[in-house]
């Protein structure tokens, strides 16, 4: 382990104290991945301590350049830490003993040119140590589950980005891992084979008994996926959360009433002093605030008599994980943080304009 003079006794010390549990598919501790030295040196990944439960789907979200991938790969035993220390399953992090419990499907896969799909599915299993007769099943299995069946027979590296997403979360499962650590494992597809594989793969994850460590950008997807979700900016942990904790914490306090005769029954919610910011939005829903839910739930009824109307749909107004992501990372470096990347693409695109029409003037 390296570990700056100054701090390696600290660390070592504090690391001592650190309880092993074989029963979390992922443990980290101050886990750290530096590049480059001295005033170039970039911190990807800064001392980052996540928990996930076996059996968990756990979403790891953060905007571009925030450590995701570097963290996952440092999971799956790809690249080595600069300090702190990972687990999967109570075996450390690089070693035979993890990586046969982990299956990988990285973001932008490569494949050999002069292996099939199948081919390739067949290859792996038995890379994971799988027989081959035992890879043949389950590679048939895999792209009968994923629609892939047609395409056994073609080579990957003609593939449209999203099939080459979609076989690589097979390769990933094939040997019917313990813990599947996915990277924006639905990057590429149409929305509609986005929800498919969603799908599938929250069905997979019940089905197996894995657990899936899965980053994604796409959050209106992730969130119908996971159950719990950590957000990292910068090399540094933000927020770990379970969506229902993750809503009421970060509760709009609005609430969405759907009802035949609108107008009457929110004029009457204000007469009564029961709702405040109250309006009517596009699709004729009345949106309020209030301070007196319990009372409100009593007089609903009477309300609603009064006024001829018929109730749809009443429920406070869910915060999404899109809006818990933005608020988190406003919060910690700015909302400008969330549009660096933007900006930095604009002021390249006007420096090469500006740079050409210093040729053109030449």
């Amino acid at each position: 382990m390296t570990l700056p003079i100054e701090n390696q006794t600290v660390e070592l010390l504090e690391e001592s104290h650190f309880e092993i549990d074989e029963n979390l598919a992922i443990q980290t501790y101050n886990l750290r991945k530096y590049f480059g030295r001295g005033i170039n040196q970039v911190k990807a990944v800064d001392g980052i301590n996540i928990k996930v439960k076996e059996g968990e789907v756990h979403g790891y979200l953060g905007p571009n350049g925030a450590g995701k991938t570097t963290s996952m790969l440092m999971l799956a035993g790809t690249i080595r830490p600069t300090s702190g220390v990972g687990y999967i399953f109570g075996k450390p992090i690089g070693t035979p003993a993890a990586k046969k419990q982990v299956g990988v499907a990285i973001a932008n896969p490569h494949f050999w040119k002069t292996m099939t799909a199948y081919e390739y599915l067949v290859y792996m299993g038995q890379l994971a140590s799988l027989n081959k007769s035992l890879a043949k099943e389950r590679a048939k299995e895999f792209l009968h589950i994923l629609e892939m069946t047609k395409h056994g027979h073609r080579y990957p590296v003609k593939f449209s980005t999203g099939m080459k997403a979609k076989l690589a979360v097979a390769q990933a499962l094939m040997h019917h891992p313990r813990l599947a650590i996915l990277d924006e494992s639905t990057a590429g597809l149409d929305p509609e084979s986005r929800f498919k594989l969603v799908n599938t793969i929250k069905e997979l994850a019940q089905v197996l008994g894995v657990s899936i460590f899965v980053s994604g950008h796409i959050l209106t997807e992730i969130e119908k996926l996971v159950s719990k979700v950590t957000i990292i900016v910068k090399g540094k942990i933000g927020l770990t959360t379970t969506l229902q904790e993750m809503r009421k914490e970060f509760s709009t306090g609005q609430f969405a009433l759907e009802c035949s005769n609108p107008n009457g029954v929110m004029e009457s919610i204000a007469a009564l002093g029961l709702g405040s910011h109250i309006y009517l939005d596009s699709n004729n829903a009345i949106i309020f605030q209030t301070d007196f839910i319990d009372y409100l739930y009593v007089q609903l009824p009477e309300i609603l008599r009064l006024n001829g109307s018929e109730l749809k749909r009443f429920s406070p107004i869910e915060v999404t994980l899109e809006e818990v992501f933005i608020n988190v990372i406003s919060k910690k470096y700015g909302s400008d943080f969330l549009y660096e990347e933007e900006r930095m693409y604009e002021k390249e695109l006007e420096e090469k304009g500006f740079l050409e029409r210093i040729r053109r003037r030449k």
